[in-house]
């Protein structure tokens, strides 16, 4: 057995070992997923090669493993049930994407998770950028957001004249909108138009890339080429999306209460959080873009990142 298997077998209760390759087992899942406790072996692991697959065959909760692939949320969600310890989860993650870097993926393999946005419009009359009046270029020239992705509409609704919009995609197509006020005074400060669970960024990660960047807000994400989550909290559904890219996810929360609640989400799914060393008047990740550049801020975030609950918890306390 490989150590991901290894750490499964040895944390499962007493099982039976069919003929077929299934070993039996209480499944562990039911009574986090609305059901009683299963107390007929409703649970059931298999091994084929390398890889791992579990199966309820009473609440459906199904997860598993291949080499190639990074360990799921729904994965790390049973090794948590079975008992792992969360240190021994955070190897695991790391010991996937060691594995990851040496396995090629058959193109035949599918996705262990996949979700489909619908299209939707972006505002009446949207023009790029370079077409907006002095003003809204030269904030966001202030802001250090990619003026080539921006756009601008002389209308009316929600105040789009004084917004610079951001177009929301998914898998090259345009699903949504946000604009954003360029007056403090502007209320909302941000026009949202796109579909619930929809995590801003996954498009633009690169394929050769070590770590993700996640963050809440979207200016925050174009301006590092990170992730963001729309919110101060992260969901299921976003967070399976965030883990498809399959390398090492690291969070750098906003310096402010909402922050704290993003950190609670990472540490839930098992994510490294970044806590840079920036001075105190830069509150986030486009503050400090703004104030020491691009390449010096990622450097400072991948140098900071924590993947210890106990030191996480710690540092948190300073923010």
């Amino acid at each position: 057995m490989n150590s991901i298997q290894q750490v499964v077998f040895d944390n499962l209760p007493r099982v039976k070992r069919a003929p077929s390759g299934w070993h039996s087992f209480n499944a562990v899942c039911c009574h986090h997923n609305g059901e009683g406790i299963d107390k007929r072996g409703r649970g059931g692991i298999i091994t084929d090669g390398e890889s791992i697959s579990y199966h309820c065959f009473n609440c459906g909760y199904k997860t598993g493993w291949k080499p190639g692939r990074h360990i799921s949320y729904k994965f790390r969600k049973l090794l948590d049930w079975l008992g792992v310890d969360e240190n021994e989860r955070q190897r695991l993650v790391v010991e996937a994407l060691r594995i990851k870097e040496t396995v090629v993926i058959q193109e035949e393999d599918e996705p262990e998770f996949t979700i489909e946005f619908p299209d939707r419009k972006l505002p009446e009359g949207c023009v790029p950028l370079a077409d907006a009046p002095q003003e809204i270029q030269d904030y966001a020239q202030a802001r250090c957001m990619p003026g080539g992705e921006l756009l601008w509409s002389n209308t009316r609704p929600g105040r789009m004249y004084r917004r610079i919009i951001i177009p929301c995609t998914w898998n090259g197509r345009v699903i949504g909108s946000t604009a954003r006020g360029i007056d403090d005074d502007t209320r909302p400060k941000y026009f949202n138009n796109y579909e619930n669970n929809y995590v801003y960024g996954i498009d633009r990660q690169v394929d050769s890339g070590k770590f993700s960047i996640v963050c809440e807000g979207i200016i925050d994400a174009m301006t590092i080429g990170g992730i963001a989550t729309l919110t101060n909290r992260c969901n299921e559904t976003q967070a399976q999306i965030i883990d498809t890219v399959g390398r090492e996810i690291v969070l750098v929360p906003d310096r402010d209460s909402a922050g704290q609640a993003l950190i609670d989400d990472a540490l839930e799914y098992g994510w490294s959080v970044s806590f840079p060393d920036w001075e105190s008047d830069v509150k986030d990740i486009n503050a400090a873009v703004v104030r020491y550049g691009k390449l010096y801020t990622l450097k400072s975030i991948i140098d900071a990142k924590q993947t210890s609950r106990l030191k996480i918890n710690l540092m948190r306390k300073r923010w």
